[in-house]
């Protein structure tokens, strides 16, 4: 038998809290793979718990409190304005603000009737650079998305990004998939089948309502940016076809369960990295690593950097060039940033050694990088002209590269409303990505995804 090399998840997004048949479908799916002994992670959404509560379904949130990868998927999902909706026209403080004010009675509600939750998933198309650096207020440190509705592109291992670990993983399944079964179940076991001898990870996603259902509950009463008057639970399939579905989806389980791929869930994962701690470099790590990978994440002996913390090691040596390394922790994107692209004079001597200096010091107060240009020096440009090359133009930071173009973007999610591009949220997704930068995992060497395995 050939050694296990790709990892996969199957994340549930327990959401729908009109349709009452949805309730049984998640109890049927978490019966289904406890027998094959399958690890799942569930995203509830605190507005389905309130239902479930109010339904009297204590048997499901008894089931619930046992499993040990519990997410959090928003406070009310697709209810107007959804998370993105509200939060596009804000500043990013202020979006911040209103994320961690709308989204933590949501938490609570979970945590009190399940468990605290141990990740994020945002919900349908809300994907909010904002998570980034909210979510540990609200108890969490894990933003588990997927490529699909991710900013990011598709990464097969995890990743830091602000301060959470970052899960944006390839989705391997037909889309949609619920209401696809039982007709799909060949394609669905198809698709796992193509990861076999693989390395990275991915992830299945499924939501128990489609199931039962034979549309999405939130397309019938949240479509296009308008609320249905009145809401109705999706239009539910008979009997006879949910119990073919159901049934499907166990026969789904069980030909993937016996595959070449080692089943994991969204707590694994995490328990899998190593916690931050500082990266030691010197100067010449640093050159070597830049030229290597340009202004992104970069590797060097002691572990990753991210651009942030590059650029900050950077100008920490500069200033004290007899220190042979420096030890780096943490370093924030700044609160206002947009690429450099046009071409820059040469920097003089002096205003190279003001902007190294402004570097430094807002890193040691804010825990940040100064928001740029600098006395006119932008800070790619300032970092190439610490690494010598003071009158080069070297293109787009490497770490954008990590960003979906607009166009590639899930903006034509059925729920929003028509033409809706929130092009701040994009800008911010940008800035952020700073501090984008491979995870080290607790494995041997052998089974550490390499540093290209980030989709492309």
């Amino acid at each position: 038998m050939l050694p296990l090399t790709a990892r996969g998840l199957i994340r549930f997004d327990v959401e729908d809290f009109l349709t009452p048949a949805s309730d049984d479908a998640l109890l049927y799916m978490m019966a289904a793979m406890r027998r094959q002994g399958m690890p799942g992670s569930y995203g509830l959404v605190g507005k389905k718990v309130w239902a479930l509560g109010e339904r009297g379904r204590e048997d499901i949130l008894k089931e619930l409190r046992q499993e040990r990868s519990l997410g959090f998927h928003s406070t009310s999902h697709s209810e107007h304005p959804t998370i993105a909706e509200e939060l596009a026209p804000l500043d990013y403080p202020a979006a911040v603000h209103r994320f961690l004010e709308r989204e933590r009675p949501g938490v609570v509600a979970v945590s009190q009737a399940v468990g605290a939750p141990r990740y994020f998933t945002q919900p349908g198309a809300n994907w909010v650079p904002e998570a980034a650096e909210a979510l540990p207020q609200l108890g969490m440190d894990l933003y588990f998305t997927d490529s699909f509705n991710s900013y990011v592109v598709d990464l097969t291992a995890p990743y830091w990004y602000g301060e959470v670990l970052l899960l944006s993983f390839p989705v391997v399944n037909p889309r949609p998939f619920g209401l696809g079964l039982p007709g799909n179940l060949k394609q669905a076991i198809e698709f796992i089948e193509s990861w076999e001898g693989k390395p990275g990870t991915f992830m299945v996603m499924l939501h128990p309502t489609e199931l039962v259902t034979y549309e999405f509950w939130d397309a019938v009463n949240f479509a296009h940016g308008r609320t249905r008057e009145v809401l109705v639970p999706g239009p539910v399939r008979t009997a006879l076809e949910q119990r073919q579905a159901l049934e499907s989806f166990a026969s789904y389980l069980q030909e993937i369960r016996h595959k070449n791929i080692e089943w994991c869930d969204a707590q694994t994962i995490r328990e899998m990295v190593e916690p931050r701690r500082p990266v030691k470099v010197s100067r010449r790590e640093l050159e070597h690593a830049i030229y290597a990978h340009g202004v992104g994440p970069v590797q060097v002996r002691d572990g990753f950097l991210s651009a942030a913390e590059a650029l900050y090691a950077l100008a920490k040596l500069s200033r004290s060039p007899a220190e042979g390394q420096v030890a780096v922790s943490y370093v924030g994107a700044p609160s206002n940033w947009r690429a450099d692209d046009g071409e820059k004079p040469a920097i003089t001597g002096h205003r190279l050694r003001g902007f190294s200096r402004a570097v430094v010091e807002a890193v040691e107060t804010t825990g940040r990088l100064p928001s740029g240009p600098i006395g006119g020096v932008s800070l790619e440009q300032g970092m190439w002209a610490l690494l010598g090359r003071r009158d080069v133009r070297n293109g787009p930071p490497a770490f954008l590269r990590y960003i979906k173009d607009p166009d590639d973007l899930h903006w034509d999610w059925p729920i929003f409303p028509e033409q809706f591009r929130p092009m701040r949220l994009w800008q911010d997704a940008r800035r952020l990505a700073w501090t984008l930068k491979p995870a080290a995992l607790k494995l041997d060497e052998e089974t550490i995804a390499d540093f290209g395995g980030r989709g492309r």
